[in-house]
């Protein structure tokens, strides 16, 4: 049966949803390939236009803790990254 629903091309959904795929994966078997693929997806979702400005924050900051992950500075930024997070979805 041929998919009736159609996403649009510059959606971020795809894109959202395939990374959260790729962090399951990389839970399950981590591995470099996928832990640099997950930091260039959020990368890309970052500069995303859909995105909210919170949003592309947290995005920016996971992004350079995935790409430089097992770095104190990595770590950092991504703990304030969830705290950012928390934050923001207290204030919704």
């Amino acid at each position: 049966m041929p998919n009736t629903q159609k996403t649009r091309v510059d959606s971020a959904e795809p894109l959202l949803a395939g990374t959260l795929a790729l962090m399951t994966f990389y839970a399950d078997k981590p591995s470099l390939a996928v832990m640099q693929k997950i930091g260039r997806n959020l990368q890309t979702l970052q500069q995303h236009p859909q995105l909210s400005a919170e949003l592309s924050i947290v995005c920016r900051r996971l992004a350079a803790y995935w790409l430089t992950l097992g770095s104190e500075v990595g770590r950092a930024d991504a703990h304030s990254a969830c705290r950012f997070a928390t934050a923001s979805s207290a204030l919704q």
